[in-house]
C-alpha cells in the first residue's frame, strides 16, 4: 500500500480481475493516490464469490479517505462480465455474483454515511480503456482498439475519448472469437481460452504436463528450455496477431493499445504478436503502431474511478 501527497478531492476505483483485485483512491489527473490490492477469491473456478472481495476493497478505501482526510467524490467498479448502459451485469462467466454491484456499493456507502455518492459500474476492458483514453497511451488521439490481454481476452473501440459500448453493453468479446486456423486447425475453443493467461496456462500443462496456473508458470518454463510450453506461448501471440490484423482490415484504428499484465509484459507471447502483426500489415500503406498501455496494471482502476463521471 503506497500513498503521496494528492488534492482533496478523490475518486474510488476497484478493478475486478481474473487474478487480483486492485482498488485505489485516483486524483483529478489520474494519480493513485493510494492503492491496495488482494488476491481475487474463486469458487469452482468462478471469480469473487457473493462479489465479497468487491465490497472489502470498498470498505477499505472508504477508510483509506477518511484516515487521509480526503472526500470521495465518487465509487466506480470495473467488472469481467457484459454491463448495460444502466450498470447492470447482464452475464456470469467470470464472477460469482448474486447482487448487482451497484446494491453492494450502496450497501457500503450506507454503512460508511456516504448514501448517495455518485457510484458507476462498467466492464473492466471498457474502464481500461477509458482510463488509457484519458490519461494513457490513448489521450492524444482520435480513436484506437484497447486489448486488455490477461488471465482473460477482452477489447473496447475507443472513439472520441469513449469507448463505445455496443446497443447491449457487448462490443467487448475479442475473446470469443475463433482461433485462426493458419494457427491452429485442432484447437476447437475460442481464442480466450487459447491466447488469454489463463488459457496458456492450461495448454501448457496440457502440452507440458507440468502444472502452469497461467502465462506467467508457462513463461518461466519456456525459459528453461521446454520446447512444448514455448510452442505454446508463441502460437498465443501469432494468433491475437492474425486476429488483431484482420480487425485493423474492419475498423481501420489509429492505433492498437495493448493492456493487461501480459499484453504489457516482455516475452515470448509479445514478441511473436509483434513480428506476426508486422508480416500480416505489411502491404499497409500506414498500419496502426501496436503501442503499449500508459498506465500499465493501474489503467482499470483509474479507468473505473473515472466512471461516474463519463456514463
Amino acid at each position: 500500500m503506497t500513498s503521496t501527497t494528492a488534492p482533496r478531492d478523490v475518486s474510488l476505483g476497484v478493478d475486478v480481475g481474473g487474478t487480483k483485485i486492485a482498488a485505489g483512491l485516483v486524483a483529478p489527473d489520474g494519480s493513485v493516490v493510494r492503492h491496495r490490492e488482494w488476491p481475487t477469491a474463486t469458487a469452482d473456478r468462478m471469480r469473487d464469490p457473493g462479489l465479497a472481495g468487491t465490497a472489502l476493497a470498498v470498505r477499505h478505501l472508504l477508510a483509506d479517505a477518511r484516515e487521509l482526510d480526503l472526500d470521495v467524490t465518487g465509487v466506480g467498479i470495473g467488472v469481467p462480465e457484459y454491463v448495460d448502459a444502466n450498470g447492470v451485469l447482464t452475464s456470469r462467466e467470470v464472477l460469482a455474483w448474486d447482487e448487482q454491484p451497484a446494491d453492494i456499493v450502496a450497501a457500503e456507502l450506507k454503512a460508511a454515511e456516504l448514501p448517495g455518492l455518485p457510484c458507476a459500474i462498467g466492464s473492466d476492458v471498457r474502464c481500461g480503456a477509458l482510463g488509457e483514453a484519458v490519461h494513457g497511451a490513448g489521450r492524444e488521439l482520435p480513436d484506437f482498439f484497447y486489448v486488455s490481454l490477461g488471465t482473460g481476452l477482452s477489447s473496447a473501440f475507443v472513439i472520441d475519448g469513449r469507448p463505445w459500448p455496443g446497443r447491449r453493453g457487448e462490443a467487448i468479446a475479442l475473446g470469443e472469437f475463433e482461433v485462426p486456423a493458419s494457427v491452429s486447425v485442432e484447437f476447437t475453443g475460442n481464442l480466450e481460452q487459447f491466447a488469454s493467461g489463463r488459457g496458456i496456462g492450461d495448454r501448457a500443462t496440457a502440452a507440458t504436463g507440468h502444472p502452469c496456473a497461467g502465462a506467467r508458470e508457462a513463461t518461466a518454463l519456456a525459459a528453461t528450455g521446454d520446447t512444448a510450453a514455448l510452442a505454446v506461448l508463441t502460437s498465443a501471440g501469432r494468433a491475437l496477431a492474425t486476429v488483431l490484423a484482420a480487425t485493423v482490415r474492419l475498423l481501420d484504428p489509429s492505433a492498437i493499445v495493448l493492456g493487461g499484465g501480459l499484453g504489457t509484459t516482455d516475452g515470448p507471447v509479445r514478441e511473436a504478436l509483434t513480428n506476426t502483426y508486422a508480416a500480416l500489415t505489411a502491404t499497409r500503406p500506414a498500419t496502426p503502431p501496436l503501442i503499449p498501455a500508459r498506465l500499465g496494471p493501474q489503467a482499470g482502476l483509474i479507468g473505473a474511478a473515472l466512471l461516474p463521471r463519463y456514463v
